[in-house]
């Protein structure tokens, strides 16, 4: 069964919590890069107002900067790239207000935000190396203090530096455990929607599978998906096998029957429990001729299977109904069509294509 598993999962990704995540850290970047340009110009006009010119002009280029790339993703929503340039400017930042030293040489205590923004734009892995760049440029600046204009103590310096790791530390470790509860969720809710869309005795997928996920996906892949046989098939006198042989016996025809209709196809297509023992199968950019003739070949190998049970060889054969859709739109009746067929093959002797 690892075949139709490994197919499903083609639709069950982790693809929903991904778009969640994204627009987690959309929100956030919007929400930083709001407030950032808000704060940073204030701070602009406030120190020029108060002719403290140079911190104007940093706190001016850093809000400018932030504005661009802020416009830059609404032309070209590239939200990873403008997150990586947003945590450059942050850097630079970062550089420049430790080497003036800020308003009476505060600047020290305004760099304690910008590890935990750095990992909610970027993750973890790239939040870390970033964090570690920033980190290590400003203990570079911090034992230069001929070079810098800022003049700070031994003393101060070393608390910044110990509090800045605690503070990288820490949202380290929040955004790493972050991640791994998203991840967790993510495959939980994956498992969840392969289980709702599951046969559990065939591990096929079921009516719900088809009606739900795979027709609602080919409305939108239909140049890839199309033409598409869809075939109908019915095990003959299933019902005989249960009452000669028990339920059992039945399940574990319907599991091998499954399992041989699997082996007997390509991975990319679809065979599905639909009923009690009736079978959807669908093939993508597949001819209606050679549909008939893959269902054909399934009935041949079928009529050939020999199932033991209780010491007992039970051979079965299906009957089909062939139907081809050209188009989405079709796909509702020619599954109509496919079924009728199948009821004719049933009527006309059983152990036929239709």
């Amino acid at each position: 069964m690892l075949k139709t598993r490994h197919w499903l999962t083609h639709f069950f990704d982790d693809a929903h919590s991904l778009n969640i995540d994204k627009k987690r850290r959309l929100y956030s970047y919007y929400a930083f890069s709001y407030f950032g340009i808000a704060t940073l110009m204030a701070f602009s006009v406030h120190n020029y107002l108060k002719q403290e010119y140079s911190i104007s002009i940093i706190t001016f280029i850093c809000g400018s900067a932030i504005l661009a790339n802020l416009v830059y993703y609404y032309w070209k929503h590239n939200l990873t790239r403008c997150c990586v340039t947003g945590s450059f400017f942050i850097i630079l930042f970062c550089q420049a207000i430790v080497y003036h030293g800020g308003i009476e040489n505060t600047a020290l205590y305004w760099t304690f935000p910008f590890p935990l923004i750095l990992y909610v734009l970027l993750g973890r892995r790239l939040g870390l190396w970033l964090n570690i760049v920033m980190f290590l440029l400003i203990t570079l600046l911090l034992s230069q203090p001929d070079i810098i204009l800022a003049q700070y103590s031994t003393a101060e310096s070393l608390r910044c530096l110990a509090s800045l790791f605690v503070v990288n530390a820490i949202s380290y470790i929040n955004e790493h455990y972050r991640a791994q509860s998203h991840s967790l969720m993510a495959e939980s809710n994956v498992n969840k929607e392969q289980q709702a869309n599951t046969d559990p005795l065939t591990q096929l997928p079921n009516r719900r599978f088809v009606d739900s996920v795979f027709f609602p996906s080919c409305q939108f892949n239909s140049t890839s998906n199309f033409p598409m046989v869809l075939i109908m098939a019915d095990v003959d006198h299933f019902k005989k096998i249960n009452d000669n042989y028990g339920h059992d016996c039945g399940d574990t025809v319907l599991k091998e029957l499954a399992q041989t209709i699997e082996q007997s196809i390509r991975s990319a297509d679809i065979v599905a429990r639909v009923g009690g023992e009736e079978f959807l199968l669908l093939f993508s950019n597949t001819s209606y001729d050679a549909g008939k003739r893959i269902a054909e070949k399934i009935r041949l190998t079928v009529a050939d299977m020999h199932v033991l049970h209780a010491n007992k060889q039970i051979t079965m054969t299906m009957s089909f109904g062939v139907a081809a859709a050209n188009s989405y739109i079709e796909m509702e009746n020619k599954l109509k069509e496919a079924d009728k067929k199948l009821y004719k093959a049933k009527h006309g002797g059983r152990n036929c294509v239709c």
